[in-house]
């Protein structure tokens, strides 16, 4: 969802330690913040919902945990079908890869027709890159919805709505009564569209994000707007399926390239190709997001 004035993004950072609900539905405990968005201190990001290290931030990508707790991902191998690192593991440092890649992908913007469509357009931006293009348009349309109706309080406040891990919560057609959809959602409609071939790589370390890209695959990945952790827009609101408590600046992006410094993304917010950012707060960003990405197999041609 897009903040006038600050971006899109969707994981709050609370002061206090409390549940929110994991990217695969699973509960998970907040642990307590102390420091300020984007900072860094022994090598642990603020805000990690699941109090995951990110690592020395000179070499990220080298970090391999994945959140305790939660049952998606594997932080010992690589998924079937992965590109392989000298390891044979997803556990291989940054040495493994080679020191830089880029992937030419045509960029495509969200606005003005989807201001939430970020998911939908950077899915576009993936199934064009493997040669099956389909419009935004058209993905948002098919996305699956959470039709569990938003209500607020007196003050406004948003107090229950829908639940982003079954499907898109609100519209993606509205700036103020949208919100977004996760990886599960995504990776069904995925393989809706390419049976058997879509390939969640949620909770897999950001090693393995990178191997993809060195083949020359392209991977959704979930961040914040502004690149690196925040403690802004809180979103909290009961679901049917339990508490949820996120920031309204999540935001959904094509991850096309990187080197030892940056990440290079294809921008659906503002349409840029190829955009670089700062590789350390990203990933940080990355694990506030609940370390979701997704991708389409590298045996799909």
């Amino acid at each position: 969802m897009v903040v006038a004035g600050a971006g899109t993004s969707r994981w709050w950072l609370p002061s206090l330690s409390r549940q929110y609900l994991s990217p695969k539905g699973t509960a998970a405990v907040v642990p307590n913040q102390n420091q300020s968005s984007g900072n860094q201190s022994s090598g642990n990001q603020a805000g990690n919902p699941s109090g995951v290290s990110v690592g020395n931030t000179t070499d990220p990508g080298a970090n391999t945990s994945a959140p305790s707790g939660n049952s998606g991902g594997n932080s010992n191998s690589l998924p079937a079908g992965s590109p392989s690192t000298s390891t044979g593991s997803a556990q291989g440092s940054s040495a493994t890869l080679p020191p830089s890649a880029m992937i030419s992908v045509p960029a495509q913007d969200q606005n003005p027709q989807l201001p939430n469509g970020c998911e939908v357009t950077s899915l576009s931006m993936l199934l064009t890159s493997v040669g099956h293009p389909v419009s935004k348009l058209t993905l948002a349309k098919e996305q699956p919805y959470d039709s569990v109706p938003r209500v607020k309080n007196k003050a406004g406040q948003t107090i229950s709505w829908g639940n982003p891990n079954v499907g898109f919560v609100g519209s993606p057609y509205s700036w103020a009564n949208g919100f977004g959809i996760f990886h599960g959602p995504i990776t069904q409609l995925l393989n809706e569209i390419l049976p058997g071939q879509a390939l969640d790589l949620t909770n897999e370390p950001f090693q393995t994000i990178l191997a993809y890209v060195a083949k020359g695959r392209p991977v959704m990945v979930w961040n914040t707007a502004i690149f690196k952790p925040t403690n802004a827009f809180p979103a909290d609101w009961e679901t049917p399926e339990g508490p949820f408590h996120s920031t309204y600046d999540e935001h959904c992006v094509l991850v096309v390239g990187y080197d030892k410094t940056h990440i290079y993304i294809n921008n659906p917010l503002n349409g840029e190709k190829e955009q670089a950012v700062n590789r350390a707060n990203f990933i940080a960003a990355w694990h506030q997001l609940g370390n979701q990405a997704v991708t389409v197999k590298l045996s799909y041609k």
